[in-house]
């Protein structure tokens, strides 16, 4: 039985880790919400440097604006490279990226209504050339946000309970099966401390190496997409986390549910004597 349990233990996790890490994922998404809640005002070429100063101060006292900076042509070109190729650049005389406001909105104002309030008011002033704002992004992550939490946690305690059943019944099951042993034990004198220790040490011993490998199995998986697409491994970076979590978490329950039915066990059979 012991196979079967290990199986049984590996599944588990390894379905408890994928819903720990997609809820990770979805936290990381919304961590990075606040970025979205920025608008690139790009200058004219023919507003004169002594007019910056002016432009930001009416900038901050536009409605919903938190900050105001300023960003040169030469910072923009350089934070350009520092991003992207610089052969992006070769078929190009000269500096091709405007200077610019980069303005953030205050906290109760970010959503998407405000954000394109603000870019509109933006687009009428006669001293910018181009308005730019991650205005779609910002929709679809603040239609998402409730379901991007909601749901994750949902399936995670749904999947914790579910599992903690399974892991139970499956060491119930592969302890049962040598009740024979626990009994011969009891009837020697043996202490419940001294029945009770090696099969839990089994139980945990168990939870742990099958844990262990679905985590192992799932970061292989992890680092494989990662490869493929780079992107994705900002959203990832807390997997060894969760993967810590999982193992500890799977051990201490097949370690508990191991000394639960032995001494559930050694109860009855007491029980039975009297």
């Amino acid at each position: 039985m012991i196979l079967p349990s290990l199986v049984t233990i590996f599944l588990c996790s390894l379905l408890l880790a994928s819903s720990f890490t997609a809820l990770g994922v979805s936290f990381k998404l919304l961590s990075v919400e606040k970025s979205l809640y920025v608008v690139e005002a790009f200058l004219n070429e023919n507003v004169p440097e002594d007019s910056i100063a002016v432009i930001q101060t009416r900038l901050e006292h536009f409605r919903h604006v938190e900050s105001v900076s300023f960003v040169s042509a030469d910072s923009a070109l350089a934070d350009f490279r520092n991003h992207f190729s610089s052969d992006m650049l070769e078929l190009v005389e000269g500096n091709p990226i405007p200077a610019f406001f980069r303005i953030s909105l205050s906290d109760d104002a970010r959503n998407p209504a405000d954000l394109a309030e603000v870019r509109d008011q933006l687009a009428e002033e006669p001293c910018f050339e181009e308005v730019q704002s991650p205005l779609k992004w910002a929709v679809r992550i603040s239609s998402w946000k409730f379901k991007m939490i909601f749901w994750p946690i949902c399936i995670s305690i749904l999947l914790l309970i579910t599992l903690s059943l399974i892991i139970c019944n499956s060491v119930r099951l592969s302890l049962m099966s040598r009740k024979l042993l626990v009994e011969n034990m009891k009837y020697a004198g043996g202490s419940y401390f001294f029945i009770e220790f090696p099969f839990v040490l089994e139980g945990a011993t168990q939870g742990f190496i099958g844990s262990g490998f679905a985590v192992l199995l799932l970061g292989v998986v992890i680092q494989s997409v990662v490869k493929m697409f780079p992107i994705v491994s900002t959203g990832v970076s807390g997997f060894w986390i969760v993967a810590l979590f999982t193992l500890l978490l799977e051990t201490a329950l097949a370690g508990y549910f191991s000394f639960r039915t032995v001494r559930s066990f050694l109860f009855e059979k007491k029980g039975e004597q009297e």
